[in-house]
């Protein structure tokens, strides 16, 4: 079955209001137990509209559903996680504990968003509706669409399972805030693949905001961009996090690159990185970090099992990784790293990355991130550094750093790296602190 939305009397001139006979016309086909909603070129201007079970949406080259500026459009879902703001989540399309559904095609979904929306004061923007929000969802399909312009979280999955989303582009305006990818957030097996991303937050971010566990999830065959995080775990995350692999990426004019942030003390484990390039310009473009979100009443989680193979990274930065002293990283693997630098380290009013807003930090913890190492590693149980080459970008340019500072750092592994030769003599190469060492 194909339902044409301008037999339901949608209009496609971008003026009149279309999401009513939209909504009909996606009624009407999951009534009849399922079919196509089938959308011409034309732009048909939209409040909510509500999916159902065994509906395809097929946008075709030219169509567009573009958010309508106007917030009594957009009932409220549901209040947004960890008390955030705007407070509130509304979507332009949204889903609720639904199957079989899918959206595809050449067309476009516009949220309306493209200005700049940043500063202090952006936060307490309250009508800043997502473009997709899915909530207990099965068998659930993105194919090939744009997504652009989200006026908050583009692309947000909450507790849904057999996900496939491929060959997606995804557009938000560079300078404004809340503007992620794609977010799953206690979902289970999803595969997201063959997406062009550039976003003003994090690209791809793995979540956890309700407790709900994340897992069997694969990303692969990206090309990113990002103010902040290109694939980032964290840090809202009340539930484990688990088997997940990014693989075949390009990451470019990203501020972080990798990363993965525990404020809630639950569990990641079992995460792969590898086959990527990346371009990133934050002083710590890969960072592992063990922060809780409350230092007066700490939740202490567990990062474990992390392997990093084949990254080639550009960029000034450097490697971050720290757990804490009663909870450490463990077992992480750095193998077949190469890395350009691009220019000097900065040393003067440097800390850590924190990966979020909403956190009171212990004013008196020990800033690592002031030691001028290209790796910096702090509490770390089982640590695997091989095959490093390390070179400067270009021949004018002093090798301003050592090589690895380590604190508290058991079962520690180095083989095979290369290093140019440091600019200071009186800079230890490598500096340790109570670790227990093997080089090889």
């Amino acid at each position: 079955m194909i339902l044409d939305i301008t037999q339901y009397g949608a209009c496609s001139n971008g003026v009149d209001l279309a999401h009513e006979p939209i909504q009909r016309a996606i009624d009407a086909c999951a009534e009849a137990g399922g079919g196509t909603v089938y959308f011409p070129a034309g732009t048909y201007l939209c409040g909510t509209i509500h999916l159902r079970s065994h509906v395809c949406l097929h946008l075709d080259q030219g169509a567009v559903i573009l958010g309508a500026d106007d917030a009594s459009l957009y009932p409220e879902i549901c209040k947004t996680p960890y008390g955030n703001l705007p407070g509130q989540i509304q979507a332009l399309l949204w889903a609720d504990h639904v199957t079989n559904v899918t959206i595809m095609g050449q067309g476009v979904i516009d949220g309306g968003g493209n200005s700049a929306l940043s500063g202090a004061d952006s936060v307490h923007v309250k009508f800043r509706p997502a473009l997709i929000f899915y909530r207990n969802c099965e068998k659930v399909k993105f194919l090939d669409v744009t997504l652009q312009y989200s006026c908050f979280w583009t692309l947000h999955l909450l507790r849904c399972n057999e996900v496939l989303i491929r060959g997606l582009t995804i557009v938000a305006h560079q300078d404004r805030i809340n503007t992620d990818g794609i977010d799953p957030d206690g979902c289970r097996n999803v595969i997201i693949s063959d997406c062009n991303i550039k976003t003003g937050d994090d690209c791809i971010v793995i979540k956890s905001t309700e407790g709900d566990p994340c897992e069997n999830t694969t990303i692969t065959n990206c090309v990113l961009s990002s103010r902040h995080a290109a694939l980032k775990i964290g840090t809202e995350a009340i539930g484990d996090i688990r088997n997940i692999t990014f693989n075949n990426c390009v990451i470019y004019n990203t501020n972080v690159a990798l990363a993965l942030y525990m404020k809630d003390g639950s569990t990641y484990e079992n995460i792969i990185f590898s086959n990527m390039v990346a371009e990133a310009y934050n002083e710590f473009p890969i960072v592992i970090d063990i922060t809780p979100r409350y230092y007066k009443e700490p939740k202490i989680g567990n990062i474990r099992s992390v392997i990093f193979d084949n990254v080639i990274l550009t960029g000034k930065g450097r490697v971050y990784i720290e757990g804490v002293e009663n909870g450490p990283v463990t077992d992480i693997a750095m193998r077949n790293v190469t890395w350009n630098i691009t220019g000097p380290c900065k040393l003067e009013n440097i800390r850590k990355p924190d990966g979020a807003r909403r956190i009171d930090i212990d004013p008196n913890r020990i800033n690592y991130a002031e030691q001028p190492y290209q790796l910096i590693a702090a509490h770390v149980d089982g640590l695997l550094i091989s095959n490093w080459k390390v070179f400067l970008h270009a021949e004018q340019q002093k090798m301003d750093r050592g090589r690895f500072y380590l604190k508290s750092v058991d079962d520690l592994t180095i083989e095979k790296v290369r290093f140019p030769q440091q600019q200071s003599s009186e800079l230890p190469p490598v500096q340790m602190i109570d670790c227990q060492l093997q080089v090889k």
